[in-house]
């Protein structure tokens, strides 16, 4: 009996190892990662003639950018259109300054001075765009997705690149998650991936393009590579953005570069969603936000710029604090309309028609990440914070509310509400984040610099993937950057690359 068993087990393993084939696939160009970047590479690259093979390891394409809205753009026909006067050199010196100059001013000039050309090579393929400013602190660079095919904003983006691409003749393989690059001495000459039966697909190719992502899904990334505590620093959304590009073009060479997260207000607990009316309650202006001290820390107009908001709240001790607000907000919301809206999902002025329910439900379950009570007493015990702090700020803050101006933190007079309902209300408020920013070192011509500054020949990136755009944070004032950068820097010249013998290039 041991026998036959231990015979079983044997054709059992050579019959599932036979099952897994090494499948081999020529191409001219490869993109790893079928995303904000990877599909206009991909585009682009087919109508320059090349064959082109996109991989993607989820099982869809878009990652985050089907979650996006809008892109940034200055000096578009868009932004003429409505007598927006903004110029190139104003967002190019704001993001060298807003950087501390930690930006390469290079790249930043190319992707300013190219983001017009860029909308109005999508909109050649039949993209739609409306310049829009998302708030009363942002300039109006964000270019808002229009409608296709049933889907808006990212997810139209999404859905019209990749038709496009099929349409192009572009091999895409989802489910295919790439592994490794491979190597020919110092060259990039392709990529070794795994596909969903457990095959190993090994694409040989003339150039090689990253644009997986970024590492924001990995707790164990945001922990080694950052150095901050992945339960508090948690990602928004599960994409399976891993950092797997980022690795391979490491362990090839390439130099790295200073990394961070895009931070944001978030919330957590049972019956609390993204972007349900209690998330959208978190992120108005006219809350009161204090630490796990009970003290005041910022003005909370700063839920208008998300990235300086997360920045606020991770850095208190713990890298967590409060929003509190009272029934009267409820009362003013549910008449008048939130002040601060979810980008376009959840516009400004929405009513949110199903904040109470969503409070008695949340309220229910007993969540230690939001409560309530009927005396600032009790709200500071069931917050975990000093009483007599909470108190004493409280009555601080309706005092400057009172005088109808913020002496303290700048708040501006419209924002500037008394706390002082019969009911009150507290939100544990999290540093979450959207996408990380950086990891591969790139110069102009968006090809992966080695530690001595020389291009790996055959690599490229492109996309949250590659570094250089951002000092230690967003600049959410040229509103929709990320998902533009990502955009425009798949696309963008390699005139370096050839591809046979009569020097045909690939790309523009």
């Amino acid at each position: 009996m041991q026998k036959t068993l231990i015979a079983l087990s044997v054709f059992v393993a050579l019959s599932s190892t036979s099952l897994a084939a090494e499948i081999s696939k020529n191409a001219d160009v490869v993109v790893v990662g079928g995303g904000a970047a990877g599909l206009p590479a991909a585009v682009q690259a087919a109508e320059k003639g090349a064959k082109v093979i996109l991989v993607e390891k989820n099982p869809y394409l878009g990652g985050g950018a089907n979650a996006a809205e809008g892109l940034f753009g200055v000096e578009s026909k868009w932004q003429r259109g409505k007598s927006i006067g903004l110029t190139r050199e104003e967002c190019f010196n704001y993001l060298m300054e807003h950087s501390h100059y930690k930006a390469d001013p290079a790249l930043t000039k190319k992707f300013v001075w190219g983001s017009a050309e860029n909308l109005d090579w999508l909109a050649s393929h039949g993209m739609k765009f409306e310049p829009i400013q998302m708030t009363p602190y942002d300039a109006p660079t964000w270019h808002v997705v229009g409608e296709y095919k049933g889907q808006e904003h990212g997810a139209a983006y999404i859905k019209l690149l990749a038709d496009v691409a099929k349409e192009k003749g572009v091999e895409i393989l989802v489910g295919t998650p790439a592994k490794e690059l491979l190597k020919d001495g110092n060259k990039v000459v392709g990529v070794k991936a795994k596909d969903s039966k457990g095959n190993d697909v090994i694409i040989h190719s003339k150039a090689t393009i990253i644009s997986t992502g970024g590492f924001g899904n990995s707790p164990e990334k945001v922990q080694k590579w950052l150095g901050w505590n992945p339960d508090v620093f948690k990602a928004s959304v599960p994409l399976n953005k891993t950092g797997d590009g980022i690795e391979m073009a490491w362990r090839a060479g390439s130099e790295k570069t200073p990394m961070t997260l895009m931070l944001h207000t978030g919330v957590e607990g049972k019956g609390i969603s993204f972007p349900g009316a209690i998330y959208c309650m978190s992120w108005q202006p006219f809350n009161l936000w204090v630490n796990n001290e009970g003290e005041r820390f910022t003005n909370e107009a700063n839920a208008f710029s998300f990235p300086n908001a997360g920045n606020a709240i991770a850095s208190q001790h713990g890298s967590t604090a409060w929003a509190i607000w009272d029934n009267n907000s409820i009362d003013y919301v549910q008449k008048e309309g939130i002040d601060n809206g979810i980008g376009v999902i959840v516009p400004v002025l929405d009513k949110l028609p199903k904040l109470k329910e969503e409070i008695k439900t949340a309220l229910a379950a007993g969540n230690s990440t939001f409560v309530s009570a009927n005396s600032l007493e009790e709200l500071a015990h069931k917050m975990g914070v000093p009483a007599a702090n909470l108190e004493k700020t409280v009555a601080q803050y309706n005092k400057l509310a009172e005088d109808g101006r913020d002496t303290f933190l700048g708040k501006s007079h419209q924002y500037l509400r008394p706390i002082s309902g019969t009911t009150y209300y507290a939100i544990k408020l999290f540093p979450f984040s959207y996408t990380s920013l950086g990891g591969i070192k790139i110069d102009k011509g968006f090809r992966v610099l080695d530690k001595n500054n020389h291009p790996i020949d055959g690599l490229y990136a492109a996309g949250v993937d590659a570094g250089g755009l951002y000092g230690d944070t967003y600049p959410v004032w040229t509103s929709g950057h990320a998902f533009g950068w990502s955009s425009y820097s798949g696309r963008q010249d390699r005139k370096s690359t050839r591809l046979n013998s009569s020097h045909s290039e690939i790309y523009r």
